[in-house]
């Protein structure tokens, strides 16, 4: 029979007993919870190093990799049967990470469409086929070693082992071949992936269906749809046929204003494949480069469609030779939009930052923001009038919107003058705040109307930056900070946010997809004070920043690349 007292007496005293533990664990929660978000943002934003050199990684990705790669080896190990055991789990998990490798070329669906970052894209890529590759390698090994018998298919595992292991040595030393063997490092890396997809096809489809021999035709489907996938976009529902309809040269760089046969998606942050037209049959085809469009009419903008959309593109890199063939009145052909949406509108305060080139990468999103928020006061401002009115409103969160810029010479501004002044009227409330930091302390722009909230700056370094940046975060809310510009600016930026982050301060961090390249060519009329030669070209060491990183384009192609560098 049940003890009724008992159990009324227990329901009693845990019913006591809960709200003292409710609030006691509030109470160490709110002490606890800042220092952990600290340690949090270190282990997510900052990236490692070794012998003072950055590794590109941080340590949420090094765990990542190391689960990864602890993984294969428990699933290669654990209650293997001996040595034939062995070499039959390495294909069958080597063929399962194949399955993983092919869906590289250039950015997949499957990955854009779940806004998984471009540079994390292809670092995983990079390291699972290391670690597909090797456990390739030690198949074909155990193999060779063990069959006595030579038949036709030890005679395919043959012919694929040496290709094997050569595929291991290219992505070891692909840093070095790319920079050697330019744009066809591209094609040639294409074609060595296919040619082992062929061999793996031909090694294992003798022996019908088999636990390795799944995933092989599985990689060879997930590779043949993704291209199938991009053309049928391209030429059945997105028709993104555009024309150059103006084409400025404005020294470094080439402004491209594109006409398109529709309106194009668009959101701040993406990036198209730009396929310029070649001597060759399908020659756009294959040649594809992914850029970043910056401007485009504000309320198409706004509206996430333009039909005008402007790059602005760097003459260096491997696709100069197909920009300087273009002209006003050609025809291109666009892929996209990929890449990831911010959504800064739910940050209270939000910081922009650019270098040099850079600039391309935040402007659309100051664009947005200024565009939504004056779009918001109109419709309130009718709303007073008409109060049955049923128009929306963005309520965007942003109250406080700096863009800091840095020039690394004085005649960049030219680059995006008309789009300064653009913004400048779209921005009737002064949602933004924008400083130009020049190197020469003497120079006058004439890019916008200068105004408290407009201004140009000379000699702010990043210590002044960083007092900056401690002054936004005591408005109340989130505060992000995006950082655009080459790899050595970036990792500068994400270092001072992390000096900032405490236990009563939260900042995010952000970068755009793609990566401008390092410095830029002197110009004749270029006269930088050494203060600002400091702050563009710092070597100060024991910084992230002092990595040996160089900008790498990403040809269509091009599956090892980490980030877009071409594109400004």
């Amino acid at each position: 029979m049940m003890d009724f007292p008992s159990l009324y007496l227990k329901v009693f005293c845990g019913a006591l007993a809960l709200p003292p533990a409710f609030f006691f664990t509030r109470f160490v929660y709110r002490r606890v919870e800042p220092h952990i978000r600290v340690i949090i943002a270190y282990f997510i934003y900052y990236k490692l190093t070794f012998r003072r050199k950055c590794l590109q990684i941080s340590g949420l990705g090094l765990l990542v990799l190391v689960i990864y790669i602890v993984a294969n080896a428990l699933f290669l190990g654990i209650g293997s049967k001996g040595e034939a055991d062995l070499e039959k789990r390495a294909a069958t998990i080597a063929a399962m990470n194949f399955m993983l490798v092919f869906l590289g070329g250039k950015t997949n669906p499957l990955a854009d469409l779940i806004r998984f970052p471009l540079s994390s894209y292809y670092l995983t890529h990079r390291y699972i086929a290391v670690i597909a590759t090797a456990e390739v390698v030690l198949h074909s090994g155990l193999i060779l070693y063990h069959r006595p018998v030579f038949d036709e298919f030890a005679k395919s595992g043959t012919i694929a082992s040496p290709a094997a292991g050569g595929l291991l040595l290219t992505i070891v030393v692909s840093l070095w071949l790319r920079r050697f063997l330019g744009r066809f490092f591209g094609l040639l890396h294409l074609l060595g992936a296919v040619g082992v997809l062929g061999g793996l096809v031909w090694h294992v489809a003798p022996r019908g269906p088999t636990p390795a021999g799944i995933p092989v035709f599985v990689a060879c489907g997930l590779l043949g749809s993704t291209h199938l996938y991009r053309l049928v976009r391209m030429f059945l529902f997105s028709h993104t046929r555009a024309t150059v309809a103006k084409r400025w040269d404005k020294g470094d760089v080439v402004q491209l204003k594109l006409a398109t046969d529709k309106p194009v998606k668009i959101f701040p942050g993406c990036y198209f494949y730009v396929f310029f037209n070649g001597p060759l049959p399908f020659y756009d085809l294959f040649h594809g480069y992914a850029m970043t469009p910056f401007w485009g009419r504000p309320k198409q903008f706004l509206n996430g469609e333009v039909s005008d959309p402007t790059f602005l593109i760097t003459r260096t890199g491997h696709h100069a030779k197909s920009l300087g063939c273009v002209s006003s009145g050609d025809s291109l052909r666009l892929d996209g939009p990929y890449g990831r949406d911010l959504k800064l509108y739910r940050f209270e305060t939000v910081v922009l930052t650019a270098k040099g080139v850079g600039i391309v990468g935040v402007l659309p999103f100051a664009l947005q923001l200024a565009g939504r928020r004056r779009r918001d006061d109109e419709a309130r401002s009718r709303h007073a009038r008409l109060r049955d009115s049923s128009e929306p409103v963005f309520a965007d969160f942003s109250r406080n919107v700096d863009v800091i810029w840095w020039l690394e010479h004085d005649y960049q501004d030219q680059w995006v003058a008309d789009q300064l002044r653009s913004l400048q009227e779209l921005d009737s409330q002064n949602l933004l705040v924008v400083w130009c930091i020049y190197p020469d302390s003497k120079k006058a722009s004439n890019s916008f109307e200068k105004n408290k909230y407009w201004s140009t700056r000379s000699n702010f370094g990043f210590d002044s930056f960083s007092r900056e940046l401690r002054q936004e975060t005591r408005y109340p809310g989130e505060t992000i900070v995006v950082a655009s510009g080459d790899a050595k600016f970036v990792d500068q930026i994400r270092h001072i946010v992390l000096q900032n982050i405490t236990s009563k301060r939260s900042i995010q961090f952000a970068n755009v997809d793609f990566v401008a390249p390092p410095g830029s060519p002197n110009h004749p009329s270029d006269n930088r004070s050494e203060s600002q030669v400091a702050l563009v070209n710092s070597t100060k060491k024991n910084q992230p920043g002092d990595s040996d990183v160089t900008g790498i384009e990403m040809d269509i192609v091009d599956q090892s690349v980490r980030r877009i560098t071409h594109i400004v």
